[in-house]
């Protein structure tokens, strides 16, 4: 298959890293200062899923500078958030007759984004919920929660495209499946992405030690409360069903099994890079503004984080 990672940083590497070495034709649109390493002596990937050197890719840094041919049948849309606009517009003019779209981004309202653009019988998302860690030429693999999940909000989009996209996957490497329940899988990823990375950020603090203080424990529980009732409201099905019980998963079990974690959103704002507050604790926001729920505590993360943003660019 002929595949486009467009955006091919961390995530996008590592799929489309193992595609190509599983024999795929990958091409692989990012940032100079990795590409450019690439191209010299491959891509290297370590970690958990092995030691790979993969010299069989086509590389670009520009849209425009993508080699004419063959339609691509597979497009993963691996870019942050606040970019997700501007990909759209350029993957309008790539795409032939049977060419899946799949988008492996974090966050709420991407996929809303990429149809206003692409038809959404044409649009898959899936849940990374493996870590990645990249220099140049180099992705490690450093840890895996679970497989990764492909799915379509649309109904439209065939079954036979999607279990083709997720064999591949796994015959290259990488754990996957499908399911019809995305839109759910991609809630829980949202759900503690809002309760800890915003307030990680701010704090500068690990996860764990977010659990060890009260007034932070009190502030989490907001954020979900806030989160639960927003979905409710749009009628999007979420597990576990009840704030309390999600809490007490996210206490007891997911933020101990990541105690050490420290948000990659703190490290955006150090580097003076845009975050996807917007797309997480923000979209919460908007989407409880759209049906008369407000979301205090989201709004106040969302604005401080902001804030933060700001104080650290101007200094």
């Amino acid at each position: 298959m002929r595949v486009l990672v467009f955006g091919a940083g961390a995530i996008g590497s590592v799929l489309g890293g193992f595609l190509a070495k599983s024999g795929h034709e990958v091409t692989l649109l990012g940032r100079a200062w990795h590409l450019d390493v690439v191209r010299q002596h491959g891509l290297r990937i370590s970690g958990l899923w092995g030691e790979h050197c993969v010299t069989n890719l086509a590389l670009a840094t520009r849209p425009q500078d993508l080699a004419q041919g063959a339609a691509f049948d597979w497009v993963f849309v691996c870019v942050k958030a606040h970019q997700t606009a501007e990909a759209a517009s350029a993957l309008a003019a790539l795409l032939g007759p049977r060419t899946l779209v799949c988008a492996f981004q974090n966050g709420l309202g991407n996929y809303e984004t990429l149809t206003q653009a692409i038809a959404p019988e044409r649009v898959a998302l899936g849940r990374v919920i493996f870590g990645v860690e990249i220099a140049p030429g180099h992705v490690r693999v450093t840890v895996c929660a679970d497989e990764v999940l492909i799915g379509a909000p649309d109904q439209r989009v065939g079954r036979e495209p999607l279990a083709g996209l997720v064999s591949s996957l796994r015959e290259s490497g990488i754990p996957a499946r499908a399911t019809t329940t995305i839109l759910t899988a991609l809630w829980a990823k949202v759900l503690y992405n809002c309760a800890l990375n915003g307030l990680s950020t701010l704090l500068e603090v690990s996860y764990g030690t977010l659990l060890e203080r009260p007034q932070a424990r009190h502030m989490m529980s907001r954020i979900i409360d806030e989160a639960y009732r927003v979905a409710a409201a749009h009628k999007i099905p979420l597990e576990p069903a009840t704030a309390e019980t999600y809490l007490k998963l996210l206490f007891t079990r997911l933020i101990p099994d990541t105690a050490a974690h420290h948000s990659s959103m703190l490290q955006d704002v150090s580097a003076g890079k845009p975050t996807e507050i917007e797309a997480l604790n923000g979209a919460l926001v908007r989407l409880g503004q759209q049906v008369g729920i407000s979301a205090p505590m989201n709004a106040l993360v969302t604005r401080l984080v902001h804030a933060k943003e700001a104080f650290v660019s101007s200094t």
